[in-house]
């Protein structure tokens, strides 16, 4: 593809980002446009790329893709602007499918929610993440700090030799630890952490610090917000108490066309999808196009389908709150789905079949041999080297390149899995309403006309997104309005008429999943208005379909 802007195989700092989304527009002014939608808690531009031939595009059908709610899970932010730079290169080279396509719909893409910590990250900080929040008031911040100690510019590893320690060397391979067990000698045991230093230390006591970020940006949107505590982390003060998060929702609610999402995220190698909780807003028949449509997206790719509930819950008796994905469904009405980017395990041939349990309860055996594969590359391990602490003597520094092996691809792995990243969304995005109109118009007898508006959605989802969004509004309502010549006027139905939304074919596909019963819906994906007109003269009929788009048509 020729002049392409960003071809995932490199990771970018949030500058780099930022210049590579201004070039896209800077050469293809035609189809994209760049909004900064609002700022981060230091002053960070928060961009937002518009994909679509010149004119209404917010008037649209619209997908949504985005990355970088979590800071340090970069091949998000990389997969939506490599998704965004294929797309653009894609309409500058004539690709007939996507200039067919982006001329009716539109494709907005946030290549980063979190760019303060994001860049924090790129520029070797600890782990955290998502924003650089400030620790709340109250909080004492005393005890161990992950900092990078030696000056190289990474946070790496460190383990000092001690009695009470609960790691040891594995056998086969010396340098890789492994968990204590009784049997082993207590000379051999050690102490492992991330690499960093005590603050406010008493100078005995080896705990660790409360995080000094310790904001999860996704668990302050509405969606089913309510005060979140885990693994150090909370969930804001209020949902969208962050200026990040307040600002995604502003430029979303702001799109009313947006009928499909995906949220970048890693790492599991899977697409999240409803419903978040047991008592889920969402009906089942939207549960089961959400999931029809997240089979199709990830075909090809090696990823998983998985329920968030209850198959994705990191304690099983307490919901996962505040998530951007479940907001998008259950607050809007649209499918919104988490794509969980790069599998680690399946990469050094490890089959995970339940990762958020082997997250919070891990097979050592599995982790020793994850770890040894990773333990084999220059680049994906760092030999321990002496380091003199300034607090506890003697210690060694070094260990897995956590960043770029189990949390983001090695960096030339990088546009493989960005690949797979834009296969999910390009599917997503075709998923969209498509809605068709025609206009009859015939002639009767005593200088009437009969007037017939046939609109008709042949895309995947309903005009509505989900079904959901009727319930609550949120998606806008299909109507279709008649404007006639002077001296014309309108006998028979009125002016203005409020339609249904229309269905999709998915609708029809998952009603009908057992193709013996196969049968016609309830609704069906067409509406109809009609009108009798005296008089002569041009008439028009104005159109709009909700989330299908809108549009005139003129007799």
């Amino acid at each position: 593809m020729p002049n392409t802007s960003y071809a995932g195989d490199t990771y970018l700092d949030y500058p780099q980002v930022e210049a590579v989304c201004r070039e896209l527009v800077a050469r293809h002014p035609d189809w994209v446009a760049l909004d900064v939608v609002g700022h981060s808690r230091h002053g960070r531009p928060l961009l937002l790329l518009t994909i679509g031939a010149a004119g209404d595009r917010d008037e649209r059908p619209g997908f949504w893709l985005d990355g970088g709610t979590h800071a340090p899970e970069l091949t998000g932010v990389m997969s939506a602007l490599y998704s965004a730079a294929r797309w653009v290169e894609g309409l500058a080279a004539g690709d007939a499918e996507l200039v067919a396509w982006f001329s009716d719909q539109t494709a907005y893409v946030m290549p980063c929610i979190s760019p303060d910590g994001f860049q924090a990250i790129m520029e070797g900080a600890p782990f955290l993440r998502s924003t650089l929040r400030p620790p709340p008031p109250g909080v004492v911040r005393q005890g161990f700090q992950p900092r990078d100690i030696d000056g190289d510019g990474r946070v790496r590893w460190m383990r000092w030799r001690h009695p009470a320690g609960a790691w040891v060397d594995t056998a086969e391979a010396p340098h890789v630890p492994r968990p204590r067990t009784v049997d082993d000698d207590p000379s051999d045991a050690y102490f492992l952490a991330s690499e960093g230093e005590f603050i406010e230390w008493d100078g005995v006591t080896w705990t660790a610090a409360p995080r000094e970020h310790g904001l999860d940006l996704n668990r302050n949107f509405p969606g089913s917000w309510r005060r979140f505590t885990m693994f150090g982390m909370d969930g804001g003060d209020y949902p969208l108490s962050e200026p990040e998060s307040r600002a995604v929702v502003e430029a979303f609610r702001g799109r009313r066309r947006i009928a499909a999402a995906v949220t970048n995220h890693t790492y599991t190698g899977c697409i999240l999808t409803q419903p978040y909780r047991k008592d889920t807003p969402l009906a089942e028949p939207d549960i089961r196009l959400m999931e029809s449509l997240a089979t199709q997206a990830v075909e090809g790719t090696g990823y998983r389908v998985i329920r968030t509930y209850p198959d994705f819950m990191y304690d099983p008796n307490k919901a996962i709150v505040g998530v951007w994905a479940d907001t998008l469904s259950t607050t809007f009405g649209v499918p919104g789905y988490t794509l969980e980017l790069w599998d680690p395990y399946a990469r050094v041939g490890e089959q995970i079949d339940k990762p958020v349990e082997f997250f919070r309860r891990p097979d050592p055996d599995v982790l020793c041999r994850l770890l040894q594969t990773w333990a084999a590359g220059a680049d994906t391990w760092s030999p321990w080297r002496p380091f003199d602490h300034p607090q506890l003597g003697p210690v060694e520094v070094g260990g897995l390149e956590y960043l770029r092996t189990v949390r983001n691809p090695p960096e030339q792995e990088l546009a493989a899995e960005c690949a797979k990243g834009h296969a999910v969304a390009d599917r997503v995005r075709r998923s969209l309403p498509r809605v068709h109109a025609e206009l009859r118009v015939e002639t009767c007898a005593d200088g009437l006309r009969e007037v017939t508006l046939v609109l008709e959605n042949v895309g995947f989802l309903p005009t509505s997104g989900l079904a959901l969004a009727e319930s609550i509004g949120t998606a806008p309502a299909p109507f279709a309005a008649l404007e006639l010549d002077d001296g014309a006027s309108v006998v028979r139905g009125s002016t203005t008429q409020v339609l249904e939304h229309m269905d999709g074919w998915g609708q029809l596909q998952v009603s009908s999943a057992n193709l013996i019963y196969a049968d016609l819906p309830d609704r069906g994906h067409r509406a109809v208005a009609r009108w009798l007109v005296r008089g002569d003269g041009a008439i028009t009929a104005m159109w709009d379909a909700g989330r299908g788009g809108r549009g005139r048509l003129t007799e």
